[in-house]
């Protein structure tokens, strides 16, 4: 129902998202976790050792975070006894891995060592938890708010990031505090996935990641442009259009999340479309509501939409209500489905946006990467913001772009995020 001239990708993605934004491909060699910033391979461990890592791990200074690894799945029992032992896991990771947390009354060793698949319980590194851009202390240029001061001036570089925390970690007091400790301004937060958009310093970076709560940071995402004269006959429209099926979207309420606000007094809307929040009018958004769900009056009836009979609630992306990011905010796009959905009935979304990375110059590296984006949009799909949600979003042309050559001009680097899909082959995301 809903295409436009650029092929469209609708994020059906698995929900255990956290492999992808923390490790990359499910690694094969036992006890090797492959995180983003390089693989972590250790000798099996005995239950005593496992045991004695554990119970050093309580919710006291040094935090009560840690790896855990096993050599077999884990089951729904192993799972309960864990927690009967006082180690709960938290996030999947791959290769039988997950992060976990210790209670705070410490461990049962006795009960440790019944669980004979347990092989390995290790602290988590701060480099696991850094995006390699930021591992390598680089400067993420689409990200700077503010850039530090000439030499002798004291103001330091301000970037934006995403940083999310494990799951037990309460986001509204602890996580926001972890956050502020560290100097940053809080512009979102992400209920979806557990984490904020901040705004802080480059060298507080390394120290808000060795906070035990802490579970990811990546640098924030460029800020998203538009990508999008849609053609009924190829998509085969009108057979659905016309009788004897004679769907036309009624009933239907689309979310048009865009560059923009689209042009309400459009005759071709004829009273469906309401603008929900203050972006600004965008012609590549009036342009794309038009696509799904005009009806043509404007060209008697020529040009029609995809569904013209859908309601449209229009929203423009990274506008917080103080004014545009210059990065991309995913705090702005959960909460404008928050309402898109919960308040006023949304029942798919449209997406003709992307980080165009490629065609604006930015490093190709993060081509393929499955980023804190992604993950809030899988979270959305899977429900997050109260029942599975539908998300179609512009697959973009980044293949047909000769600016990243190499590995980076075909194959899974062809797709720019935020939206990329989960794959099993390729290190995507954090």
């Amino acid at each position: 129902m809903l295409k436009n001239r650029t092929t469209h990708l609708q994020i059906t993605c698995a929900l255990a998202m956290t492999v992808t934004l923390v490790i990359g491909s499910v690694a094969q060699a036992a006890n090797r976790i492959d995180w983003r910033t390089g693989a972590m391979e250790a000798p099996t461990r005995t239950s005593a050792e496992i045991a004695d890592v554990l119970s050093r791990k309580t919710s006291g200074a040094e935090g009560n975070h840690v790896v855990v690894q096993f050599s077999a799945p884990v089951d729904d029992a192993l799972r309960v006894e864990l927690a009967d032992a006082g180690v709960r896991l938290l996030d999947y990771l791959g290769n039988n891995a997950y992060f976990a947390a210790v209670g705070s009354d410490g461990v049962d060793s006795a009960v440790l060592a019944r669980a004979e698949s347990l092989v390995d319980a290790r602290t988590i590194e701060q480099t696991w938890k850094l995006h390699p851009i930021l591992a390598d202390r680089e400067v993420p240029t689409w990200a700077v708010v503010s850039a530090a001061e000439p030499e002798g001036k004291d103001e330091p570089t301000i970037v934006g990031t995403y940083v999310l925390f494990h799951r037990d970690v309460p986001l509204a007091s602890r996580g926001a505090g972890l956050a502020v400790k560290h100097g940053a301004v809080i512009r979102s937060h992400l209920e979806s996935i557990n984490g904020l958009v901040i705004e802080l310093p480059l060298e507080k970076i390394p120290t808000l990641a060795d906070e035990d709560g802490v579970m990811w940071i990546e640098p924030a995402l460029p800020r998203m442009s538009e990508v999008n004269d849609s053609n009924r006959d190829r998509t085969g429209v009108d057979i659905v259009n016309e009788p004897p099926y004679g769907l036309d979207g009624s009933g239907v309420t689309v979310l048009v999340y865009d560059g923009g606000d689209a042009r309400q007094t459009h005759v071709d809307f004829g009273g469906r479309l309401t603008v929900r929040d203050s972006s600004g009018t965008s012609d590549h958004s009036t342009h794309v509501a038009c696509t799904v769900g005009g009806s043509g009056a404007a060209s008697s009836g020529q040009y029609r939409g995809m569904a013209p009979g859908v309601t449209i609630e229009s929203y423009g992306f990274d506008y917080d209500g103080s004014g545009i990011f210059l990065y991309s905010n995913p705090g702005d796009m959960e909460d404008d489905y928050d309402e898109a959905i919960n308040t006023y009935g949304a029942d798919i979304s449209n997406n003709s946006i992307g980080t165009n990375t490629c065609w604006n110059g930015f490093p190709c590296s993060i081509t393929g990467d499955y980023g804190v984006t992604a993950a809030l949009i899988d979270a959305i799909v899977g429900g997050s913001l109260g029942d599975p949600f539908r998300i179609v979003w512009a697959n973009g042309n980044e293949r047909s772009c000769t600016g990243c050559p190499g590995e980076h001009d075909n194959g899974y680097h062809s797709t720019a995020p935020p939206r990329v899909c989960q794959e099993p082959h390729y290190r995507r995301g954090p």
